[in-house]
Formats: structure tokens, C-alpha cells, sequence
């Protein structure tokens, strides 16, 4: 079975792993960091979070690629972002996958560059959608995206209100 390429910035697989939900979502989709995410996502050893990145990245559940690195300098120029996030649209761009992101900056460079995109809240709202998750367990992750995302409070209650047209909690 082919599984559809996502290539993950630092913001989105943090807050994935944050709410448990990216050993989910990495068991769905060719889940792809570049080194330069891989450092960046896992530098703070001590929070579970990066811990938690690290597993799934020896598991292999996560792969690391490289992504090219003149195309990676000019996004970084051209649209100044940091390098994580270059590196990661340069990788989808190169590769035919989708960017997930949670930074602003990145977000607008994948719609001038043609780059699909994802958000964390996006994929919990796939997996509500899906039932990978149950909509009370997204309503519980909804609230731990709210702490630990920085969403705008309509984008939010977008959020909640598609949750809560799913149809009954589980």
C-alpha cells in the first residue's frame, strides 16, 4: 500500500507529538524531517516531546531526508524562512509531497510555490473525520492545541464547531 508523502516542519511534528497524536498519523502517511527538523525537533532531549520525535525517527516510522540544498538557500532567501522550514517545502517540492506546517511564513511560501499543506489542527480534524480518533478524544486534543498552538481564536471555534457537526461522542 503507498501511503501519501508528508514532509514535517518542526512546529507541526512538535505539536503532533504534544497532543499524541503522531505515532497515529506516522502509522498513515510517509512521515519524512529533514536532518535540519530532525535537530530542531529533537534538541531538547528532556522534554517528552522530543523524546517522543526521537523514537519514532529510530523506529524508523519517521525517515529523514535530505532535500536539496541550493533550492533550500533560495526559498530561505526568497521567502525568509528559517532553514528547517526551507528545507522541508524544498524537500516536498522536489519529492511531490505535502508540507506540514504550523508557521505562518512557511505557510504563504506553499501557496506562491503550488505545495499542498497541512496544519496540526488540519490533521486532527482528518482524524476526527477518518474516526481514528473518537470526537471526544479530538475535543481533548483540540484543547491541548489551543495551549501549546498559537491559533487564532476563530480558527478555533472553526475547529470546535466542525468537531461538533461530526455527530455524536464516542
Amino acid at each position: 500500500m503507498s501511503y501519501p508523502l508528508v514532509v514535517f516542519d518542526a512546529s507541526t511534528l512538535i505539536l503532533l507529538a504534544k497532543i499524541e497524536l503522531l505515532p497515529l498519523v506516522a502509522e498513515r502517511v510517509a512521515a519524512v524531517v529533514t536532518p535540519q527538523v530532525e535537530i530542531e525537533a529533537t534538541r531538547q532531549e528532556s522534554r517528552w516531546d522530543a523524546k517522543a520525535v526521537r523514537v519514532l525517527i529510530e523506529r524508523r516510522r519517521i525517515s529523514v531526508r535530505k532535500a536539496d540544498p541550493m533550492l533550500t538557500r533560495r526559498l530561505a532567501e526568497d521567502f525568509r524562512l528559517e532553514m528547517g522550514e526551507a528545507s522541508t517545502l524544498a524537500l516536498a517540492k522536489t519529492q511531490g509531497g505535502m508540507v506540514a506546517t504550523d508557521d505562518g511564513v512557511a505557510i504563504k511560501a506553499c501557496k506562491l510555490v503550488g505545495v499542498p499543506f497541512v496544519t496540526a489542527l488540519h490533521v486532527l480534524l482528518q482524524a476526527a473525520e477518518r474516526r481514528v480518533v473518537d470526537r471526544s478524544m479530538a475535543l481533548v486534543k483540540l484543547e491541548q492545541l489551543q495551549k501549546a498552538g498559537r491559533y487564532h481564536p476563530r480558527i478555533l471555534e472553526e475547529a470546535m464547531a466542525c468537531l461538533m457537526k461530526a455527530g455524536p461522542a464516542s
